[in-house]
């Protein structure tokens, strides 16, 4: 007789791993126990499932885990283990939102080949009956009345048609972009055997996409697509079962991609030192939709509305551990109170931020967060650098400056600068690109790095027509060029501070200078420019965080933040910054949302009117 352990251990709770241990302890063949080891809800949790028999039957038991346990985006590690006593109980885990939680598909490997194949007898069935998942029981009426007819019928409209309104689903699909969206697009791969010939992508970007999750993943298209113009895409697989069999049938119709819009809750990821974490809730999320419970020490006060999110906790009965538990939930618009408006030198939003990092396994009570600093880089709030001492005590060492909102400023500032000669030549040089300048409009925050990527891929030529002149794209277009750079030098950019009365700041005339004197010095490559503007970025970040340890001693570095979805960005961060400090990211919350709300529970209050 042995005692196996296998272990699955991942960077966040997973309501599916959770059901199906509870489901293994149906398994008759063998003496079963599950746990899942989460001594600190924000850290790992490891499901594990133990088993006591024979070698035949115990084989025959990792085969079913191995078919049954899916890979998840969160997943960090698995593994199979001799141990010499079950640790493990028969008591049901708590399986938390999995019913409810809409990001987390509605199929499993047992009844996907069932209803998603279209060999299968059922395909097309979908209101199929699934005795592991039970996704048919997270259907809506309308979803259930679909049958294969009707969806063959949907298939045939989007492609007589180019467009289709799918309202059971709360989207629509198109065979050519959406007009006037301003924002990255969206496609539904329908094929995914041909996804490396139309995207350059990395194995865990394809693992992501087909994980439980079905998650949206930044890809970049492949050099010169004959139909793909825009630089990034935000791409997924089916991840309903609906969309799943609209997908298959459009795939033997032979199409391998569809535009997609519309509220279909799908989570944004990004890469961040060796692993996934979410960005933010998508737009329609609600409080019907998802709500996210923790073990967490105490806080200073105990709920909070916060940026479109409300945090609760409530202290455990019978304990004196300063602990409690923590919920989080999403605000419907009409709970939701007006987005907070701090002046440019307050930093309570990035202090939440912080305090959010921290709760990642680096301290129990709210007195043991010191000697840590947050790089906050944010589309929608003030992108800032917090520091925290070996006090608690939070300030502002940082913040992005709030660059001006046209093209005409913007080259009159540079005119005005020192930068003077360089930016004549680059008018004398470059009139087109000079042109396109004077006509851009940023709207919108200006505090952040998508505005200061927007200019730059102008400054370098990476505008081909004025119609794609957004804000968005032009920041794409220069993360996408950064992207393609292959080679392992590139120019320097400086990133000079300035030293304001209350916090330092980027002198980015001399930013921009520095890139617009290497272009007009003859660097004719886009793509070296743009990887040296984040490489960089990256030194310089760099360079003040040991500076910041010399004054405070810096233990460990959180990051947070929307802007950090800059694949480049993160990447030369990690080997910045990594090699001489900790990088912290809370892959149990989201980088850019409900996040701020835990945070704002441990935020010490400066102004009456910041905090609730």
């Amino acid at each position: 007789m042995k005692n196996i352990r296998f272990d699955f251990t991942c960077s966040r709770q997973v309501p599916l791993y959770a059901h199906l241990c509870n489901q293994y302890l149906n398994y008759d063949a063998l003496n079963i126990s599950i746990g899942c080891d989460n001594h600190n809800d924000f850290g790992p949790q490891t499901y594990f499932i133990e088993a006591q028999g024979e070698q035949a039957p115990l084989e025959q038991l990792a085969d079913a885990i191995a078919a049954d346990f899916l890979m998840s985006v969160w997943l960090v590690d698995s593994g199979i283990k001799v141990i010499d006593e079950p640790q493990g109980q028969r008591t049901l885990l708590e399986t938390h939102n999995s019913q409810t939680d809409k990001s987390v598909a509605a199929f499993c490997q047992q009844c996907y080949p069932l209803f998603g194949d279209n060999q299968a007898a059922q395909f097309g069935a979908i209101d199929l009956t699934c005795s592991c998942c039970h996704g048919e029981t997270r259907l809506t009426p309308a979803q259930k009345a679909l049958t294969l007819t009707d969806l063959k019928a949907m298939a045939e409209q989007l492609i007589t048609q180019g467009s289709l309104a799918l309202s059971c689903e709360g989207i629509a699909l198109s065979l050519e972009p959406f007009a006037r969206d301003a924002s990255r697009p969206q496609l539904l791969i329908c094929n995914p055997n041909t996804l490396n010939a139309h995207f350059c992508l990395k194995d865990h970007q394809v693992v992501a996409l087909s994980s439980i999750e079905k998650p949206l993943i930044c890809a970049r298209p492949i050099q010169d697509h004959q139909k793909l113009f825009a630089p990034l895409y935000d791409i997924c697989f089916g991840y309903s079962r609906v969309v799943a069999v609209l997908s298959e049938i459009l795939r033997q119709k032979g199409i391998d991609w569809v535009y997609l819009q519309g509220q279909h809750h799908r989570p944004k990821l990004a890469w961040i030192d060796g692993a996934w974490a979410q960005l933010s809730h998508q737009d329609g999320d609600n409080a019907n939709n998802i709500s996210k419970h923790f073990n967490a020490p105490e806080p200073l006060r105990e709920d909070i509305r916060f940026l479109g999110f409300k945090a609760q906790w409530q202290a455990h009965k019978k304990t004196r551990s300063h602990q409690g538990t923590l919920s989080v939930q999403v605000l419907s618009s009409v709970e939701s109170e007006t987005n907070y408006e701090g002046a440019q030198e307050d930093h309570t939003i990035t202090d939440a931020a912080l305090f959010a990092a921290l709760l990642n396994g680096k301290f129990t009570s709210h007195k043991q967060a010191k000697n840590a600093a947050v790089i906050y880089l944010s589309h929608d709030h003030p992108s800032q650098i917090v520091t925290c001492d070996n006090k608690g005590d939070t300030s502002l060492f940082f913040a992005l400056p709030e660059l001006p909102d046209n093209g005409y400023d913007i080259f009159h500032r540079l005119d005005s600068s020192p930068q003077k000669a360089v930016a004549q030549k680059f008018k004398s040089q470059f009139p087109d690109d000079y042109l396109k300048l004077l006509s851009l409009k940023l709207h919108g925050r200006r505090d952040n790095l998508q505005s200061l990527w927007a200019i730059a891929a102008i400054l370098i030529g990476l505008n081909p027509q004025e119609e794609t002149q957004t804000q968005d794209y032009l920041s794409d277009a220069l993360m996408a060029a950064a992207m393609r750079y292959q080679g392992a030098n590139a120019p320097r950019i400086d990133y000079p501070l300035t030293k304001g009365e209350a916090h330092r700041s980027l002198n980015w005339c001399k930013t921009l200078g520095t890139l617009l004197s290497f272009r007009v010095a003859g660097h004719s490559d886009p793509s070296q420019l743009a990887f040296a503007m984040q490489d960089s970025l990256a030194d310089y970040l760099a360079n003040w965080l040991e500076h910041i340890d010399l004054n405070i001693g810096v233990q460990t570095i959180a990051l947070a933040g929307n802007e950090l979805a800059n694949e480049t960005l993160c990447k030369r961060m990690s080997l910045r910054l990594g090699k001489n400090f900790p990088l912290l990211v809370n892959r149990s919350l989201d980088l850019e949302g409900d996040n701020l709300a835990v945070g704002a529970l441990y935020v010490k209050q400066r102004q009456l009117n910041t905090l609730g």
